[in-house]
């Protein structure tokens, strides 16, 4: 975008702001006259609104973060609401908005009679968009630009709702929605290339090629539910029919950039696509009691059956280009190129689901409640495809089977099923006590179990079915109190234990396979709530601290052919803490200042953490980092009786990236982002407002090489009307 029309934007952002103080300069005779009259009550409002963003850098990126179109003005309906009475007493009403440019819908309208019931539908619809881009490469600064640098999805909701509200009837409400999922997204399944630079003996393919997803989805939905209370106890039934139609694409490049004559003909760039499309119908019913036995004991029960049915279709097709069609020749194709057609599955699920809770409050300072949960799940699943693997040229030669090169094999039949039962039973003990002045206490227990049963098979990659019973155990344990020794300060702490055990009771397998790991979680946070007594002359100040620790403990064993079950190791470690801090003060009646910190530890440690293929760029796998820290704060200063000031300022910054290129790709994360906004809301009338809001936003990320860098401005005005 030129100069001259990002210039553009703004002054369309503008005018409209511009315009409405012009309209509200005459504000003596506004404010004599809105004194003058009587107060009325507005019920209806409509809120205008203009806004545009000019951006320098990564447009995506921007609009990916902040949900904003770049570099162009958008606006219309920010807000809608209107209302009246038809008839004698049927309430009509409209609640919406409407933005152009930003594909952001929505509207819902309604129709309610008292005593009787209601009728409404709506429509909505909002974008969300991605960035393109994928992996940088810091040797020789290798950098891929995407097919497709932005890209959004569309999602969307039409639906109709009725609902029967008589006395002495059954609450029963029909709705029916269609929704739709539809566009394009960025994929994090990345592509290889060999043009990195490196020198040998280093491995010079990398993972960091653009890939990206084409999206079509739809689903329908009806339900109904009836509710009724006989005495003591209230009923609800209920079911629920869905239908899924997705139709979606992964798309992704091997040797990407490898093309003459960069290297000899014909090259190694290829385009994969891989479709996937799921015809999906799911049948749900429910009912659900709730018994008053007493006001201070209740019983609660529930019992759902789910039934999924899923006929799956795709293929996996290599190419000179995406989407191609089976049989065209590829010059290119690569001996590690696996392809398939005719995938045609069929999966079902079918899911018991009973619960049962009981509250009890034996003391008026003690409640209990516990609860029980039951399910049974079966799966039964089976596909069929035909897998396409490469063979080697063969004479005579030519460009279409170059030398060297490899052309798809005959059609090999593939089939694979799966079937498995799972018993699951889950139990809840809950208890609160406020017996003791200022305290309250809590203790819960939660427990789970599972067992099951698998088998499958797969007639290709693991000639050995798997036959295999599961058993996995968890457990949870929490204790905590919140304390208010003065009345401007309290403490809350607590901490709770995690246990999460997986055993397998395989009697046939390929190996070798993990068999059994136990996951150990502890967990300590402590809160504190001070508001110090101040001079009068210093207004109010609130501050709250909060510290949270979090340690976890991951222990695998794997059984391997002729060693047989190896020992017990500790695979993963992983350690947390997360340090923040608000403040809020109000020295003047009509000024407050906010600001919020947080600072967060986190890492991963595995046994890969001592893999080192080259002493010289040690270690070759890092530890995972994912320590960052944020600063919040703002503003608020009233005018006058007329006019609000906001501003405010956000801050991000993570320092995780780390560089050795010469084994692996960095993905750890080095960014930092600034924000600030000032906003001014300006009364015009006794039923008119008019907003101005500015926004500046900077991100710069090491991780990208600086292509997902990016500045923005931002103008964005609404205008209120009520009546």
């Amino acid at each position: 975008m030129n100069a001259s029309r990002k210039f553009l934007v703004l002054v369309f952002a503008g005018s409209f702001a511009v315009a409405g103080v012009r309209a509200g300069t005459d504000g003596k005779a506004v404010t004599a006259t809105a004194t003058e009259d009587q107060p009325e009550e507005y019920k209806n409002w409509i809120e205008l609104a203009i806004g545009g963003v000019i951006t320098s850098g990564d447009r995506a990126q921007f609009e990916q973060e902040h949900r904003l179109p770049g570099d162009q003005v958008y606006g219309g309906i920010q807000d809608l609401h209107v209302e009246g009475i038809i008839g004698k007493n049927a309430v009509f009403s409209i609640d919406g908005h409407a933005l152009w440019d930003f594909n952001d819908y929505d509207i819902t309208l309604q129709l309610a009679v008292p005593n009787l019931g209601y009728i409404k539908a709506g429509y909505s619809e909002f974008r969300s968009w991605y960035d393109g881009n994928a992996g940088f490469f810091p040797h020789d600064d290798v950098f891929f630009e995407p097919p497709y640098p932005e890209m959004h999805v569309d999602r969307g909701d039409a639906w109709i709702e009725l609902g029967l509200r008589a006395p002495n009837w059954p609450e029963i409400t029909v709705r029916y929605s269609h929704e739709f999922r539809f566009g394009q997204k960025d994929s994090t399944v990345w592509g290889d290339t060999s043009l990195t630079g490196l020198p040998l003996p280093f491995v010079a393919t990398r993972k960091i090629v653009p890939a990206f997803r084409d999206i079509d989805e739809k689903r329908d939905i009806v339900s109904l539910e009836a509710k009724k209370t006989f005495g003591n106890t209230d009923i609800l039934l209920g079911m629920r029919y869905e239908h899924n139609d997705n139709d979606d694409s992964l798309n992704t490049e091997r040797g990407a950039g490898q093309l003459p004559p960069v290297v000899s003909p014909p090259g190694q760039q290829r385009k994969v696509t891989q479709k996937q499309a799921d015809d999906v119908d799911l049948w749900s019913g429910h009912g659900i009691t709730e018994t008053r036995i007493r006001d201070n004991l209740w019983f609660t029960t529930g019992y759902s059956y789910t039934s999924v049915t899923n006929d799956l279709s795709g293929s996996r097709i290599t190419g000179t280009h995406w989407n191609s069609a089976f049989g065209e020749p590829v010059p290119t194709l690569g001996g590690a190129d696996h392809s398939y057609i005719d995938l045609a599955g069929a999966a079902q699920i079918k899911e018991h689901v009973f619960n049962a809770n009981l509250f009890w409050m034996p003391l008026e300072s003690l409640a209990i409640l516990t609860g029980f949960r039951y399910t049974h799940e079966n799966q039964d699943n089976d596909s069929t495809f035909l897998a396409l693997e490469p063979v080697a040229n063969t004479p005579p030669f030519t460009p279409v089977n170059p030398a060297g090169g490899f052309h798809v094999g005959p059609p090999i039949p593939v089939e694979g099923a799966r079937n498995s039962d799972y018993d699951r039973f889950a139990q809840r003990l809950e208890m609160r006590y406020t017996g003791i002045k200022d305290w309250l206490f809590y203790i819960e227990g939660d427990w789970e179990e599972e067992c099951g049963s698998v088998d499958e098979f797969q007639s290709f990659d693991e000639p050995i079915p798997v036959d295999k019973d599961t058993h996995a155990l968890g457990q949870k344990y929490s204790i905590g109190f919140n304390w208010y020794p003065l009345t401007r300060l309290n403490l809350s702490g607590q901490y709770f234990h995690r246990i999460a055990s997986y055993d397998e009771d395989i009697f046939t397998a390929q190996f070798p396979r993990l068999v059994n790991q136990d996951w150990k979680l502890d967990d300590f946070n402590i809160r504190i709530t001070f508001r110090p007594k101040l001079p009068a002359c210093l207004g109010t100040l609130a501050l709250v601290t909060r510290y949270d620790f979090e340690h976890t403990d991951i222990d695998s064993q794997w059984q391997v052919p002729e060693l047989g079950l190896l020992a017990e190791v500790q695979s993963g470690e992983i350690k947390k803490h997360v340090i923040s801090e608000s403040l809020t003060w109000n020295p003047l009646p009509r000024f407050f200042l906010q600001a919020n910190f947080s600072y967060v530890l986190n890492q991963t440690d595995t046994p890969a953490n001592d893999i080192n293929l080259d002493p010289q760029t040690s270690p070759t796998v890092v530890n995972f980092r994912n320590d960052y820290w944020t600063v919040t704060s703002g503003i608020g200063y009233v005018i006058d009786d007329k006019t609000d000031l906001f501003a405010d300022y956000y801050f991000y910054c993570a320092n995780d990236y780390f560089k050795n290129p010469a084994v692996a790709v960095p993905y750890g994360m080095g960014a930092t982002e600034h924000a600030v906004s000032a906003t001014v809301t300006r009364k015009l009338s006794k039923n008119t407002r008019l907003l101005l809001k500015y926004g500046y936003f900077n991100y710069r990320d090491v991780t990208s090489g600086g292509h997902n860098n990016y500045q923005a401005h931002s103008l964005f005005s609404t205008l209120q009307i009520r009546f």
